[in-house]
């Protein structure tokens, strides 16, 4: 998997299921008591849980800090971004 230059790989800290430190945190992509999706280099990584509560967040930084009820931690692959094109527009081969 190829990251960009200024790419910060991420780092994941869980303590005893309540507390979770990450790092190399790009985008805060939806959230709820209940499930928190947030954006990195590398994908998208979803907390799972219940009465989940973002404590921090410095996207200058990188940083978050989760406490809450952390039930599971899912990995989905990198985020690929569409093409953008206009309405009229075709590829050519």
């Amino acid at each position: 998997m190829e990251q960009s230059r200024n790419a910060q790989p991420h780092t994941l800290t869980l303590e005893g299921r309540t507390h979770a430190q990450l790092s190399g945190v790009t985008a805060v992509c939806c959230f709820n008591d209940r499930e928190i999706v947030l954006e990195t280099a590398e994908g998208e990584i979803a907390l799972l849980g219940e009465r989940l509560h973002i404590e921090q967040l410095n996207l200058e930084d990188g940083q978050l800090d989760v406490t809450g009820e952390i039930a599971g931690i899912e990995y989905n692959g990198p985020v690929k971004r569409r093409e953008k094109r206009g309405l009229f527009s075709r590829k050519r081969p």
